[in-house]
């Protein structure tokens, strides 16, 4: 009797600390900052849309517009977020500058338990890396390559690089750069260097974005009869470039700089996508719309949004960390498996440096660049 008794006392508390641990589970919240719908729409709507699929579970802030200038802001909302013993997992993209400060900030807290997974870091990787345990980006690098032999495809015979300072003193940004310059020349290509108000200023967004309509006609007339490519390493000036160059018969459109479907496309062109659109069915769309224009063949992008991607892959990626599916903080095999989910046919590789270094939890992603005339 007295052993049927033990048994059902270690029974019983084996079941209440199997509850506890479900409840403990149950009750986690995964923490998602972005910018606003000035800096980052996408990444904003994405993580809106995450919220909105898992109300229980899932939190969300931004970051100022400002982050440059008020990063001590950025820093303590991602602090805010660690100090509810609730939150298991942050999910960031952009991780604007400010997040390696804030992620030393959360460990000092005793915040071990917390997953860090960061996207589009603005940060090097050497800074970024040390301080989470995945960061995801586009390779940028890569980008030096693809973008140039899609202008090679079209002939394209000068191309202009918009960019400013803080961007130029980025390292990926600045390989991507250096790749592009080399293969415009090898290929017979005009390469322009064009410097544009930084958004993050005094000035704003406002007046980067001015500069780029008015900018672009007077580079057309500068280079009247040739074929001009324009790219710029900045979200916010995505929308006036692509609206200049629609324009303009001559100049052309290679891709984004998070490249995506939806970046910039829907508010150019007046279309509307709902929450359940294909990428498929928004790249025949946007085809169309562009055809409406003679534009189809002078535009390229990513089949898929990468900004985008990377939040909803974060998200899982913490979901089944918290709920004990994946073991490992920086897991590549099951980082992979969400990548071939939803991107099929990306490329995904370690980051390694020009010094040769390579950073374990430091991931790229390429995407190869569509043709919307294959849309139509």
């Amino acid at each position: 009797m007295k052993k049927l008794l033990c048994l059902l006392l270690v029974l019983m508390m084996g079941l209440s600390v199997c509850s506890a641990a479900m409840a403990e589970t149950e009750n986690y919240k995964i923490a998602i900052m972005t910018g606003t719908t000035t800096q980052g729409e996408e990444e904003f709507r994405a993580a809106q849309r995450e919220q909105a699929a898992d109300p229980e579970h899932i939190i969300t802030d931004t970051y100022p517009d400002s982050f440059m200038a008020e990063q001590e802001t950025t820093i303590s909302k991602l602090v805010a977020f660690a100090a509810d013993p609730e939150v298991k997992a942050i999910v960031m993209c952009q991780a604007v500058p400010g997040a390696k400060a804030a992620f030393d900030k959360i460990r000092e807290m005793g915040r071990d338990d917390i997953l860090l997974i960061v996207g589009t870091p603005q940060e090097d990787p050497a800074v970024i890396a040390p301080a989470c345990d995945i960061s995801m980006y586009a390779d940028e690098i890569k980008q030096g390559d693809t973008i140039m032999e899609k202008c090679a495809e079209w002939g394209i015979e000068v191309f202009v690089h918009y960019s400013f300072p803080r961007h130029m003193a980025m390292e990926l940004i600045v390989g991507r750069y250096e790749l592009l310059k080399a293969n415009a020349e090898a290929l017979g290509i005009e390469f322009v260097t064009a410097t544009a108000p930084d958004p993050t200023a005094e000035a704003g967004a406002t007046a980067s974005q001015q500069f780029i309509l008015e900018d672009v006609p007077q580079k057309m007339a500068e280079y009247e009869g040739k074929k001009v490519a324009f790219f710029t390493t900045n979200c916010v000036m995505q929308e006036p470039l692509q609206t200049a160059i629609l324009s303009q018969p001559n100049a052309y459109y290679p891709q984004p700089c998070c490249p995506s479907p939806y970046h910039g496309f829907p508010a150019v062109l007046g279309l509307e996508f709902g929450d359940d659109v294909s990428d498929e069915d928004a790249l025949k769309t946007v085809a169309a719309a562009l055809n409406e224009h003679d534009a189809a063949g002078r535009y390229s992008t990513w089949p898929s949004p990468v900004a985008m991607s990377i939040i909803k892959i974060g998200v899982e990626y913490a979901r089944q960390y918290i709920n004990g599916q994946i073991t490992e903080r920086n897991d590549r095999d099951a980082l992979q498996k969400l990548f071939d989910e939803a991107l099929g046919g990306a490329t995904i590789e370690l980051y390694t440096n020009a010094e040769g270094e390579t950073f374990d939890n430091y991931y790229t992603i390429l995407l190869d660049p569509v043709n919307f005339e294959d849309y139509l």
